[in-house]
């Protein structure tokens, strides 16, 4: 099932997130698991490069540089920037890649962790990206739901249980797969464009 949390847009545009604090997941114990999975299952896939779109402070691509992939990152929120380039001293760029379609540089397998939730149209943003990529790495709140308190979470539009989420990413992608870490779920897939 998919579900249509709020009827209002908003916690996708940049305003809503130009004064929010940093999202710094990687020292955060449910979402230090998620990374850390993440980061194990790109590199499983070996790929040549790997670009995060909406990348928070930049906590996967810290990771990634164990494995040796060349990494970099996005995101819109100007805390998280100013954390991923001068604590994690990682490569982000403050850029709007959603909302403006603009990517300086696409990647073999992008990455798109707690994400898609958070967008005016998930549905649109995955045919976009599968026409700039091989792989795609996801992940998003596994047990979501309109009967959840959404109190803790007002930047959620969306919410996918299990098979909603690969029915949502198949539309473009083959699911190659699909796990559970803690709360959320995490999908690797490869782009039906070829």
């Amino acid at each position: 099932m998919e579900w249509k949390l709020q009827d209002t847009n908003y916690p996708s545009t940049f305003e809503f997130h130009e004064h929010r604090e940093r999202a710094p997941h990687l020292g955060q114990p449910a979402h230090t698991q998620r990374l850390k999975r993440s980061a194990r299952m790109i590199a499983d896939v070996d790929p040549m490069s790997v670009a995060d779109l909406g990348c928070g402070d930049g906590g996967l691509l810290k990771l990634l540089n164990n494995y040796g992939i060349p990494a970099w990152g996005y995101d819109f929120c100007p805390a998280n920037v100013v954390g991923a380039v001068e604590d994690r001293q990682v490569d982000v760029q403050m850029i709007d890649v959603f909302n403006t379609r603009t990517v300086p540089r696409w990647a073999e397998l992008v990455v798109m962790t707690e994400v898609l939730e958070h967008l005016a149209d998930p549905h649109d943003v995955l045919e976009w990206v599968s026409e700039n990529t091989r792989y795609i790495l996801v992940s998003s709140p596994a047990d979501e739901n309109p009967d959840v308190d959404q109190s803790t979470d007002p930047c959620h539009i969306w919410a996918w249980d299990w098979q909603g989420y690969e029915d949502l990413v198949n539309e473009h992608f083959v699911v190659l797969r699909h796990e559970r870490v803690m709360w959320s779920q995490l999908i690797l897939a490869e782009s039906r464009q070829g």
